[in-house]
């Protein structure tokens, strides 16, 4: 009777390893909402990210040049000339405040965006995928040895 608690109760904990990934995915669903953005000069606007996740950004104007900055670690993930029309996905590698700008030379942009499927990030879903994983393996001797 002892070791068939002992035995759920690994399995039990292996369900709960995953929950956190499990949980932000039903939250958050497939899209988060954007917004529209002027882009001119140096001006812009910043947005954040629930998680990891792929940013749809379209941008329709005269011509310039828009970038895309991560604001944690000040790394540039896109910098590239808008002629009119253009459409970017830019993978955001992280939860967290991102900017999106123009340079000097932009006469007038308008950028909307909107963040496609977000997931936690790498170190909630490495802990979370190595718990559970730990907790079935422990199941698995666990049963074996019961028996």
């Amino acid at each position: 009777m002892r070791h068939r608690m002992i035995v759920s109760l690994v399995f039990v904990l292996g369900i709960l390893f995953l929950l956190p990934v499990i949980e932000f995915s039903q939250i958050h669903k497939t899209v988060w909402p954007g917004g529209v953005y002027p882009v001119s000069g140096n001006r812009g606007a910043q947005f954040n990210s629930p998680g990891w996740a792929v940013l749809n950004l379209t941008c329709n104007g005269k011509s310039g040049r828009v970038v895309v900055e991560d604001d944690v670690t000040g790394r540039v993930l896109l910098n590239s000339t808008v002629l009119g029309h253009a459409q970017f996905e830019i993978v955001l590698p992280h939860a967290g405040d991102y900017s999106i700008y123009g340079s000097n030379s932009n006469e007038s942009l308008v950028c909307t965006d909107q963040v496609w499927k977000p997931y936690a990030t790498t170190t909630v879903q490495d802990v979370s995928y190595l718990g559970s994983s730990a907790m079935f393996l422990l199941f698995v001797i666990l049963l074996i040895m019961l028996r």
